[in-house]
């Protein structure tokens, strides 16, 4: 598992409180599939979000840059998805803001 050794929790956590708030999260399914009909990989659409099972954290699949959860289970850099889960226990939400 890759550990985040230098990955400020606290700030973290905040920044998914704040989301959390603003948004509501619709659960369409797990893994890759959830994004798209017959999907192998995840699809980066609008609006939704990968939710680690570990952690909890909520990730936007289309958000430009890197981004990393909580517990490092979840990556996306500016071209793709990684998980260090099966992918299939990723599961996938429709945000909206409220």
């Amino acid at each position: 598992m890759l550990e985040n050794w230098n990955v400020d929790k606290s700030r973290l956590e905040k920044q998914q409180q704040e989301l959390k708030a603003k948004m509501n999260f619709t659960y369409i399914g797990h893994g890759p599939r959830a994004t798209g009909l017959f999907a192998k990989e995840f699809k980066r659409k609008p609006g939704l979000y990968a939710r680690c099972t570990t952690c909890g954290y909520y990730m936007p699949l289309d958000a430009r840059g890197e981004e990393s959860c909580i517990c490092g289970n979840l990556h996306r850099t500016e071209h793709d998805f990684k998980t260090e889960l099966p992918a299939n226990e990723i599961e996938i939400f429709k945000g909206v803001q409220k």
